[in-house]
């Protein structure tokens, strides 16, 4: 473990050691007036981070520690008219970072965690740039964007404010797809979709906190087929994998993209060692969201096409979470998804609608960041038409799948999604895997906590639901506007969102209506 992180897990020990653990606990705060609600990040051990924008030039952090009491709170000042975009935890501080639309000026705030202090940084970075990915390794920051629709790497030393583009060297058409960090081998690797022709192909390039290139990783699909996305994984110093999801050659278009799959790619000392295509006609549960007779018919198409010697071919969009190894496993998990769009008079357009505006909607306030990931860059268009209103991105269900160390399928099963939307494409399902197999599955909805946990194909415990409560007798939840749960630490997950809630028949203190901003503590 990195000598920061272990320097964070004491300072926290220390200023936590005088408090009690408990199985439950809420705390409600009042929406800032000037801001919608708040960033929520949650530190693990470390507590959790609210950050709120109230006014033009200012911004607020708030630390509670892991029984929701409030540790500090700073008050501080950035530039007029400076949206928040994103922020970034990399196991030791947490990075907020500001900027205009389009704007080439930046200011990044690094908020010191344990003692409770901000640094400010401002930087310069290219005119017209729209970012898509913004992390941290210690005062490194990497930041991914596009400039008149090329896509620019760019790092930022913060010691020395000196931000320079990081060549690419990449032949053929290229898009930025995913950042991710390393704190273990302090690396940073980052994915770039690479189109030649009709083929897409994936190459990693990994950086160390310089910005120097540490390594390339380049993974070609076999003739018939074409990857749609990618992301990289370290598991140790010569071992790394590639997974993501991939679809037939030529069912893609210039404006619309077909996923039949995902692939699951291993990388030893820098060398491809295999590359797994696993349809999702070979899933056992992936149709599990659908009703009985719709699985039915499925299923006699399915095998049809391969008795016949071929596949069925599907479309569907999947949000690859990063792999979590379980020894010689590999536990891969995907949530599906699709957007959906509403006309100007309201009436919703549906699954049809799936390639539209590739941005990220709904950050809790200022603007958010673009995100590429979301559809293939070379695929679908860059926005909607005037007849199309974007609504939301609807969540069907999410796989879980267990491969063996030759990335072979063993099992798979699944969580059926009850009707959940949200305005950003993000994780909405929590996955912890414990040492006896067991796998838990945990989201939420409408304030309330859905979990299930299997071991390999077989249920153990189905669907059970846990209604948060509120923090006063007599209250009923009218709205629930946001709401989400993340692993915290050790058994406990976190729950936050946004409710309105009437009491009409408390003590004079509870009475009326109030809106709410919601941390719960859950012990499963």
């Amino acid at each position: 473990m990195h000598l920061r992180r272990l320097f964070t897990i004491a300072w926290c020990a220390i200023i936590f050691s005088n408090v009690s653990a408990q199985d439950l606990k809420r705390v409600e705060l009042p929406i800032p007036e000037k801001s919608e609600t708040y960033q929520t990040v949650p530190l693990g051990e470390c507590g959790v981070l609210l950050i709120s924008q109230a006014g033009r030039n200012a911004y607020n952090v708030q630390l509670f520690d892991t029984n929701l009491e409030r540790r500090w709170s700073i008050d501080g000042t950035i530039e007029n008219n400076l949206d928040y975009v994103a922020s970034t935890y990399d196991g030791g501080s947490v990075f907020l970072l500001f900027s205009r639309y389009r704007s080439p000026i930046y200011q990044i705030v690094k908020v010191n965690i344990g003692p409770g202090f901000v640094e400010t940084f401002t930087i310069n970075t290219l005119d017209r740039f729209e970012i898509t990915d913004f992390k941290s390794l210690g005062y490194a920051i990497f930041m991914a964007g596009t400039v008149r629709d090329e896509p620019v790497l760019i790092h930022t030393n913060l010691h020395t404010q000196q931000t320079k583009i990081l060549p690419s060297a990449i032949r053929g058409s290229n898009a930025i797809q995913s950042i991710e960090i390393d704190t273990t081998h302090q690396l940073v690797n980052v994915s770039f979709a690479v189109k030649n022709r009709k083929e897409i192909r994936i190459v990693a390039h990994t950086y160390d906190a310089s910005g120097q290139m540490h390594s390339q990783v380049m993974i070609e699909p076999e003739d018939d087929y074409s990857f749609l996305s990618g992301k990289l994984q370290i598991l140790s110093d010569s071992v790394k994998l590639m997974i993501g999801t991939y679809g037939y050659r030529n069912m893609q278009s210039s404006n619309s993209a077909a996923s039949q799959g995902m692939f699951i790619s291993k990388i030893v000392y820098d060398e491809v060692q295999y590359t797994r295509y696993h349809s999702f006609t070979d899933f056992a549960n992936f149709f599990s969201f659908m009703n009985e007779r719709q699985q039915e018919k499925m299923e006699r198409r399915i095998k049809r096409k391969k008795d016949s010697g071929s596949d069925l071919k599907l479309n569907y969009r999947l949000l690859v979470h990063d792999i979590i190894p379980k020894g010689d496993q590999y536990v891969m998990v995907s949530e599906v998804f699709y957007p959906e769009y509403r006309s100007n008079n309201n009436n919703i357009l549906g699954m049809n609608s799936f390639y539209g505006n590739p941005y990220m909607y709904g950050s809790p306030f200022g603007r958010g960041l673009y995100n590429p990931y979301l559809w293939n860059p070379f695929y679908g268009s860059r926005g909607g038409n005037s007849n199309q209103i974007f609504d939301g991105f609807v969540y069907t269900h999410a796989i879980v799948a267990d491969f063996d160390k030759d990335g072979q399928l063993l099992w798979d099963n699944s969580l059926n999604f009850d009707n959940v939307k949200s305005m950003e494409l993000k994780e909405k399902i929590n996955v912890q895997v414990s040492d006896e197999g067991r796998t838990q599955l945990v989201y939420s909805k409408d304030g309330a906590i859905t979990s299930k946990i299997i071991k390999g194909k077989q249920v153990v415990d189905s669907g059970k639901k846990v209604e948060l409560p509120t923090g006063m007798e007599g209250d009923k939840v009218r709205k629930t506007s946001t709401d989400d749960v993340d692993f915290w630490y050790a058994n406990h997950y976190l729950a936050w969102g946004v409710q309105r809630i009437v009491n009409p028949s408390g003590d004079v203190q509870s009475r009326g209506r109030r809106d709410v901003f919601y941390l719960n503590k859950i012990t499963f």
